[in-house]
């Protein structure tokens, strides 16, 4: 009996050891679009003046036109160079679930293959910068960085969302 009661203590305080793991809590991060682009161009010195700033939620056309579904994303922010000579270009995205995070970064990997076509036969320094482009994920935010700046401005975005979660 006493062995059986022994056994059934063992038993006991196996199980109930198990039970008491703990889970791991995920920080969400949650930064709005426009404050990750205003710090990246705070890092980057870029003259904000100097593109157009399209709001990608609201300017539903352009978001299609890039092959963004606009309906699968919380916020998103273009930033195109006002100069046709110029290449350079930023998207942010927060996708509205983790689920649209891929057929983002489809977009985002269809619209450098757009880039690089129209910049192959045009200016070779401004095709250099496309084809140096960062795509960056990170939770459900996404950025495409086409810059001479790409790597200083994907560590600002990555800082940004980082520091935040904190």
């Amino acid at each position: 009996m006493k062995k059986m009661i022994l056994m059934l203590m063992t038993f006991t305080m196996v199980i109930a050891g198990c039970g008491t793991q703990k889970t791991e809590e995920v920080n969400e991060v949650n930064v709005p679009v426009s404050e990750l682009m205003e710090v990246i161009m705070q890092k980057t010195e870029m003259n904000k003046d100097q593109f157009f700033d399209i709001n990608l939620k609201e300017d539903t056309e352009t978001a299609r036109n890039l092959g963004i579904d606009p309906t699968i994303i919380e916020e998103g922010q273009y930033m195109k160079a006002m100069m046709n000579v110029h290449a350079d270009e930023f998207i942010i995205l927060k996708a509205s679930d983790a689920s649209n995070v891929e057929e983002l970064k489809a977009a985002l990997e269809k619209e450098v293959a757009n880039q690089e076509r129209n910049w192959s036969t045009y200016l070779p320094e401004q095709y250099e910068k496309v084809k140096n482009h960062i795509i960056k994920q990170q939770g459900n935010y996404l950025a495409l960085l086409i810059s001479n700046d790409a790597e200083r401005m994907e560590q600002a975005f990555t800082n940004a969302l980082t520091s935040e979660s904190k």
